[in-house]
């Protein structure tokens, strides 16, 4: 029963959107805080004269780049889902339901929704800090830098995205990740005492059973 609710638990988590997503949004907060942090105490400056290439802007720069970074991150997020999930129940009609199973248990999609979710949060924080009125402006060039950085790894994962999406609605790839969850299925809920599997060609699965010799019990006299 412990066996079975811990699979449970796993399949649920593979199939959650939220889950990874949210694990990878709670770095990024914490990673605005810390760099946030750094430029509280000055560390922009220190990093400016050892010669290491960060924002160098004014605050109303600051807060166009940063306005403009999130509000495409999550458009961008809306967009290729939406066009991904019209591919996929397309591709379901002619290759069945398990296209969409696929998606939803591809830990790799969830970690570029993640990614998109995550650099938006992180814009978003930051622009909160960019104060250009007042005695004390601030412009928080570390976390400025940062973001940009998120933003082109942020087309990075899109140009993955892309081609992962294209490649996973291809009969020979739905054939593959069927025979793979079923080898590692067979793994975890039996034994190895029971059975073991071989993946001798790509594409064809072959299930040896091991069988063990039972002794027989001794007669009573």
């Amino acid at each position: 029963m412990k066996k079975y609710n811990r699979i449970k638990l796993q399949e649920g988590l593979r199939s959650s959107y939220w889950f990874v997503p949210l694990l990878i949004t709670g770095a990024a907060i914490a990673l605005a805080f810390f760099m946030l942090r750094l430029d509280l105490t000055g560390e922009s400056g220190l990093m400016e004269k050892s010669g290491l290439k960060i924002y160098t802007g004014g605050g109303d720069s600051a807060l166009t780049l940063l306005s403009t970074i999130a509000s495409s991150m999550i458009t961008v997020a809306c967009t290729v889902f939406s066009v991904t999930l019209v591919a996929l129940t397309l591709a379901s009609q002619q290759f069945g339901p398990r296209v969409l199973r696929n998606f939803m248990q591809d830990i790799r999609f969830q970690f570029v929704l993640g990614t998109f979710i995550a650099t938006f949060i992180y814009c978003l924080l930051v622009l909160r800090s960019v104060h250009t009125d007042g005695k004390q402006p601030f412009v928080p060039k570390i976390s400025i830098t940062v973001a940009i950085l998120l933003a082109i790894a942020s087309i990075a994962v899109l140009i993955y995205f892309i081609h992962h999406a294209s490649t996973s609605i291809h009969a020979w790839h739905i054939i593959r990740e069927i025979s793979d969850e079923l080898e590692s299925n067979i793994d975890y809920v039996f034994s190895e005492n029971l059975g073991n599997s071989h993946l001798k060609h790509e594409g064809q699965l072959v299930f040896v059973l091991q069988f063990h010799k039972i002794e027989q019990p001794h007669k009573v006299s």
